[in-house]
């Protein structure tokens, strides 16, 4: 038995003793007890009171708390809705960025351009060969120069080798089965840019009296050279700035590092110069 129900049952007794005594006597004594029962039942009473009203609260805190249970899941809810919302603004916004730069460099280079984003990626310390959403389907075809945004213009990304119909493999440049006659901007010094595991580049087979320098440009050179199975690029596309420079053992030739324009680790669009474009 609860413990309000036992003081009610507990005021009925005296209550009923009470009014029994009232019945049976009206002497000094049964008027002693009755205040007696009086004074006895006074505190029963008010526990009996203070029970109920402390019932009664606690059914009223039992109420509030659930009410704001229910309130702070809703404010969960709409929190989580609005972290979502503000997410799927900054990815529309770097979408937004990512696109006004391809289009400024198609702007920039005038260049028959197929943008094409990249949907896959298989690097390793001796790979680094991206696959593309465009493939024979689009005119893309084995050869192809293939740019990315970067330095607020367009750089070398490298090279389709593989197609399908609707998608095709990009080799980068920093792979170092890469290779690109390049030249400095500043001197126009001439050698062969090849891949570095870890995704670096090294212009090998430079003259040591061409004085190259930290901070040059280099860019392609738009030749071939026969024997090293260097591809053919646009010319004047940005490959990359150097770093440092080494003279070989041979002391006739000097190797070059160039820090890559365009990061390979964040590629995510990129374009395919199409082959009319210099037809």
């Amino acid at each position: 038995m609860r413990a309000r129900d036992r003081g009610r049952v507990l005021w009925g007794v005296l209550v009923a003793i009470s009014l029994a005594l009232v019945l049976v006597s009206s002497s000094e004594a049964a008027r002693s007890v009755q205040q007696a029962s009086a004074q006895l039942l006074a505190p029963v009473h008010a526990v009996v009171s203070g029970i109920g009203s402390a019932v009664a609260g606690l059914a009223e805190t039992i109420t509030e708390i659930g009410q704001l249970r229910t309130e702070n899941d809703e404010l969960r809810t709409q929190l989580a809705a609005a972290e979502q919302r503000q997410a799927e603004l900054q990815e529309a916004a770097r979408e937004n960025a990512r696109l006004r730069a391809l289009l400024g460099v198609q702007q920039v280079l005038g260049w028959d351009l197929l943008p094409a984003r990249v949907t896959a990626a298989g690097t390793s310390a001796l790979t680094w060969e991206v696959t593309i959403n465009a493939g024979a389907a689009d005119g893309v075809r084995e050869g192809m120069a293939v740019v990315g945004a970067a330095a607020g213009g367009g750089a070398l990304a490298g090279q389709v080798v593989s197609i399908g119909d609707e998608q095709a493999v990009v080799r980068l440049t920093v792979d170092p089965r890469s290779r690109v006659i390049a030249r400095d901007q500043q001197t126009d010094a001439l050698g062969v840019v090849a891949g570095q595991p870890g995704g670096q580049l090294v212009m090998t087979d430079v003259a040591v009296t061409d004085a190259v320098a930290v901070g040059d440009t280099i860019v392609t050179a738009g030749l071939t050279l026969d024997g090293i199975g260097a591809s053919a690029y646009p010319r004047g596309l940005l490959i990359g700035t150097v770093t440092a420079l080494e003279v070989d053992p041979n002391g006739l030739t000097q190797q070059v590092f160039v820090r890559p324009a365009l990061d390979p680790r964040s590629v995510e669009w990129l374009m395919v110069v199409r082959a009319e474009a210099f037809d």
